[in-house]
This record gives structure tokens, sequence and C-alpha cells, in this order.
């Protein structure tokens, strides 16, 4: 922001307070004109012996308040030095008068300010927009230089807990495989502004091994929505007819690419993610949606930033890293410190949190969750307790992390490419470096086992996907491709038995015509626009058109002058 002058600044307050101003440092200015008061003020107090002079009798409050505004610049948000400082309390001039406030100040804050040392206006400091406290531009290098080491960013280096859950840097991308091929096995119909759909959440949950095994389900299902939802994010699934559907060109290429891109793309879809609101899945909290708004991405990019300035691979202490957070930017996702008009309950008790009394329930709750949920699931931090089933204690930055956080490491090599190998059983394993584009389509054939990188061959399966379009030599050349060519004999000869049966009886979707006179099919007979989309006649009112042509036999009706109804699902 821009700082006023000293001079600037005085002209600002009343005739009584400037009287004031000048009475504290014993400047007598009872002759001097209403007009020129602010400039023989301001000259007065711009003298260096006199700066030094009000120094030495501020008390250890004052000047530490004094330190905080040079160390910032001279500007600092005001509700932040009415938190820590104490408010300085607005009169009207007639109250002023009466009440003479400047001879019993109320804290360190409004003892600054009828000394005239600092001023109020509003203004712009970092992400906080609104009412500063100010030294002004003139004065601010009359004041000795301030250090605050207490406003460094800094945590604790801790030994390492007796438990610790390390990060799966696989278990986004696996998660990740789970819905795409959950979707592409079953599409889940989509309600409303519904994001994650509870029948897809089901599947997926269940066929995802567990992150932890002591973890609660509830922890369980809030890790796959926001798997769910970051697959979204990245156009890996997109809405279709009322329906979830692969977008196949981009599940090829994600699928594709080496896994610890794919890693780095979910965190970065988390980070950027501003439908993904972290503050509405803590728990303990409830949120409740009343026309305020908060901003997830902005909240975000500043404890990614916070957590940037701790050392990769080095436990450090939970509880000192919220400390630190909230001793040097306690309105990390509050830019202009409102603490009152976010309704936010306790869900144990029922009761609203708000006010800055409540950081440490919904700020540090916040910063706890993100911790042990989101970043851990994501593989940026490792996390560990004192206890098994204790909250964390403490966490570590991962490579994986690391690298998110623009840190140069260096990650483990990706394997090489492999095929997957089909033993003469039918079990098919599915080695690191395999293709998992190839991985997805396997899973319309075979059935998952335990690990999930082992596969059994299913008859229900294949003969599903024969019903839906394909046809048996092409799951021969999948199923040969896949391994390389290895596709033992045993497990050809059982897939054709399985497959015999298939195109024997054929089913064909078509649209009936139908026509309330025969004379009316007939003219259509005749006219080489509508009857080339015409197909045989069931009798003399009906005739079949193939499903794909209807559009255009209706657009050729109109034009020769008749108005189809087209009617769906109507039994016949």
């Amino acid at each position: 922001m821009t700082i006023r002058t000293l001079v600037e600044s005085l002209e600002h307050h009343p005739p009584p307070v400037l009287r004031a101003i000048a009475a504290s440092h014993g400047l007598d200015v009872s002759g001097v004109a209403r007009h020129d008061l602010p400039r023989v003020l301001a000259d007065y107090l711009l003298r260096p012996p006199v700066v030094a002079r009000a120094l030495e009798h501020l008390t250890d409050e004052e000047r530490a308040l004094l330190e905080r505004l040079v160390a910032a610049g001279g500007a600092f948000p005001a509700h932040r030095v009415r938190r820590e400082y104490g408010d300085v309390r607005e009169f009207g001039v007639g109250r002023l008068e009466r009440e003479r406030p400047w001879e019993a100040p109320i804290s360190p804050a409004e003892r600054l300010w009828y000394r005239g040392l600092i001023h109020s206006g509003f203004g712009r400091v970092g992400r906080f927009r609104g009412r500063v406290f100010y030294i002004p531009s003139d004065l601010l290098p009359l004041l000795p230089p301030a250090e605050r080491p207490d406003e460094a960013f800094s945590v604790e280096i801790v030994s390492p807990p007796a438990h610790v859950r390390s990060a799966v840097p696989d278990g986004p991308v696996e998660a990740a495989f789970a819905v795409l091929s959950e979707v592409q096995r079953h599409p889940p119909r989509l309600g409303g502004e519904e994001l994650c759909p509870p029948e897809l959440v089901s599947r997926v949950n269940a066929r995802v091994p567990p992150f932890h095994p002591e973890i609660s389900q509830a922890h369980e299902r809030r890790r796959v929505e926001l798997m769910i939802h970051l697959v979204r994010h990245l156009e890996l699934i997109v809405p279709e007819r009322g329906r979830l559907r692969l977008a196949t060109a981009n599940a090829r290429r994600w699928l594709r690419a080496p896994r610890v891109r794919r890693l780095l793309s979910l965190q970065r879809a988390w980070a950027a993610d501003a439908r993904w609101n972290d503050l509405h899945h803590v728990p303990g909290l409830i949120v409740e949606p009343t026309g305020w708004h908060n901003d997830p991405v902005g909240t975000r990019q500043r404890v990614l930033g916070w957590l940037g300035e701790v050392p990769p691979g080095e436990w450090v202490s939970l509880h000192d890293f919220v400390a630190a957070v909230k001793r040097v930017d306690p309105d990390f996702q509050r830019p202009n410190g409102d603490y009152d008009s976010w309704f936010i309950r306790d869900a144990r008790t029922g009761a609203f949190l708000r006010g800055w009394e409540s950081w440490d329930a919904v700020e540090g709750a916040l910063l706890r969750y993100l911790i042990a949920g989101p970043l851990h699931w994501l593989g940026v931090v490792d996390v560990g307790h004192d206890a098994t089933e204790a909250p964390p204690t403490a966490f570590r930055i991962t490579p994986w992390g690391a690298r998110l956080l623009g840190r140069d490491v260096e990650l483990p090599p990706a394997p090489p490419r492999a095929p997957m190998t089909i033993a003469p059983d039918g079990t098919v394993t599915v080695p690191p470096g395999a293709d998992d584009w190839e991985r997805l389509h396997l899973e319309r054939l075979a059935v998952p086992l335990a690990p999930p990188t082992h596969y059994r061959l299913d008859r229900e399966r294949i003969v599903n996907v024969l019903v839906a379009g394909s046809d048996p030599e092409r799951v021969m050349r999948f199923l040969r491709r896949a391994a390389d060519g290895r596709l033992p004999p045993q497990v050809e000869a059982r897939l054709r038995s399985w497959m015999a049966d298939f195109g024997r009886v054929t089913l064909r979707r078509l649209v009936v015509l139908e026509v309330d006179e025969p004379a009316v099919l007939e003219a259509m007979r005749r006219d080489p626009a509508v009857r080339r989309w015409l197909g045989r006649s069931l009798d003399e009112r009906t005739v079949v058109v193939r499903a794909e042509r209807l559009q255009a036999l209706v657009t050729a009706l109109r034009r020769a002058g008749y108005l189809p109804r087209v009617v769906d699902g109507e039994d016949v």
C-alpha cells in the first residue's frame, strides 16, 4: 500500500487528538491556528531527537508493536494489531473532548496512537485488503530497524515417532485406476449436483485396499470421494446423458504416462480444484451454508507454501507446525480476518465456533486434517503417532511431496516396460511396468485377485464384453498382444469353449415407423428422399428403421411435409 506521510496522516485527526499528541511530547500548540496544527506537529515529531526521546518512554508492549510494524514494512492489518495489542477506540469530536481517552489509554496500540507514532487507513498488505495500522512513510526511516525472530516460520525437528504411517505413492494412482475401471464397467447415474455418486464410492471403496488397517471406514470413504473427484477434475471421466463415463482419449493418455507423473497430476489437481472444499470434510466440524464462502484453493496454496519451509525427510512436530502457522499466518484461510460471519458448528456439542478464540477448533483442525488426510493420501507426507490409534503427532515431507513443493529431488526410476503373463490356469499377472491402459481392458475380461496385480480370466465378464459388441477374435488378439504373444494353448481352448455359442442368436436395436393408413406408407415408399432411410415392412402400416438412421429419417419426413411423432419406451 502507499503509506501516507506524517502531515497527511495528522490531517485526518480532529483538533482534540492533535492537541493530545502535542501534549504527549511536551509541545505547546496553544497559539497555533487550527489549520496549521498538522504541519507544525509533523515538523516537530520528525526531529530525530524528539523521536529518540519518544522511543525511550515506550513500554515493552508498545515497543513490540512498533517493531512489528517496522518489520512488516510499516503497515499491518488492523484486526491483527487489535487482537495482539489491543484496540483503539473511535470517538466523535464531542465525546473525545468529554472523555479525553488519551489520559487513560486502554491498550499499547491506543497509547502509540495518541503519541502520533501509528495511524490507520485502508490499504492492502499481502492478501489482506482493509483497515491497517501504519507508521507514516517519513517517520519510518527515523525508527531503528527491527527483526522479529518470533515471526520467522520455524518448526521443531523431532525424533522418529513410535508408529509411522508411510505414504503409499502408488496408492492414489491405484485408487484412480479403480475409479476408471468401475466407471468403465458400470457407468453410474448422476443425481443433480452430485459430484461423487454413492454407488461408485461404495464399489471403489470395496476394492481399494485400506490405506491403513486401523483407519475408520468413514475416513476411507472420504479418501475415495476425493480420488473420484480428482479423476473428474482431470476429465478422465465425464458426465454424459445422466451418467459418468470414461473419457477414452484422456484416460488412455493418462494411463500410459509414467506413474510418478500421474501421481503429480493428482497432487496438482487437488491443489488447484476449487470445487473440492477441504473445510467441509474436516471431521468434527459441521459447515452451515448460509451465504458465506471460503477459498479452498487459496488456503491450500498458503499451506503448501508453509510446508515448503519444512526440511524434506525430517520429522517435525505437527503441534509446532500448527503453532507456527498461527503465529506467522493466522489468517491463512480468512485474509480479511473475519472470524464472526462463518457459520461452523462443533459436531459433538452443536455449538457455533465463532471468533478468534475458535481458531484452534477450526483453523487448527483444518491444518491437522490436511496433513493426516489429503496430503498423506496423495503421498506428500508420512505421518507419525505415539500410539497405533492415537491422533498424529508428527509428519515428514516425502520425496514425492518435495517434488510437488518445487524441490529438486531424485525419485526412484520407473520400472522398464513389461508384458503381462498368462498362466495355463487362466491366472494373469500384471508386473511393474505393464501398460495400465491394457490392464484397464483386462479388467473387463478378468476378476481382480489379491494382490491387485493378479487376475483370473472370467467367463461371465468375457461374455458381457461380447454382448456389448466385441467379438471372439478381438478378445484373443488383445490377450496375445498384452502377453507379448504368449497365450497358453490351454487358455485359448478354454476361451473358445466359453465363446462357442456366441452369435447363434442376434439382437438388433431397431426403430419401428408406424402410419395410420397403408396409403401413407406407400407414398413414403415412392419418395426417394424418404425411401432410402426405410427398412423392411412388418405389415402394411409398419416398417423397421435402423436406430442410427432415426434422425436422418425425421429430417427427410419433415422436408417431405410429414410431422412425425417420436415416442420413447412405449409398449408394443
